[in-house]
């Protein structure tokens, strides 16, 4: 009875690609540049057919700060843990910030950011 249900789910999941093919067209067109792909959905084009955007780290976006911006006091995290994400420890009146996808060195007492940190973290940021 059990191999039943393990041939039965086997066939089951064998037959996915040819029942969606969008399914098996997964990978996108760029990756391999080593650019990460994600499928959006054109709002004019029919739900089945998905639009390619290509991300990579030349296409990012515009940082949400900048060095000498004042950052407004509880609306972004401490980062606690920097030697997890190999940053230096935090000294001197100042502290890591995660504003958006980036971290930040920011000063405690004046919320000013004194330097975009996310290039210096390591990978698992």
């Amino acid at each position: 009875m059990m191999t039943l249900r393990i041939k039965a789910a086997a066939l089951a999941l064998a037959a996915i690609p040819s029942l969606c093919p969008a399914l098996a067209q997964a990978e996108c067109s760029t990756a391999a540049a080593g650019a990460r792909c994600i499928r959006v959905v054109d709002p004019q084009a029919r739900p089945t057919e998905p639009t390619e955007v290509a991300m990579s780290s030349a296409s990012a976006a515009t940082p949400l700060a900048q060095v000498g911006d004042v950052l407004p006091q509880g609306k972004y995290s401490i980062i606690l843990n920097a030697d997890y994400y190999g940053l230096p420890p935090a000294s001197d009146g100042w502290v890591y910030m995660r504003v958006g996808p980036d971290a930040y060195r920011v000063d405690w007492r004046t919320h000013q950011v004194l330097e975009r940190v996310t290039e210096k973290a390591a990978a698992n940021f």
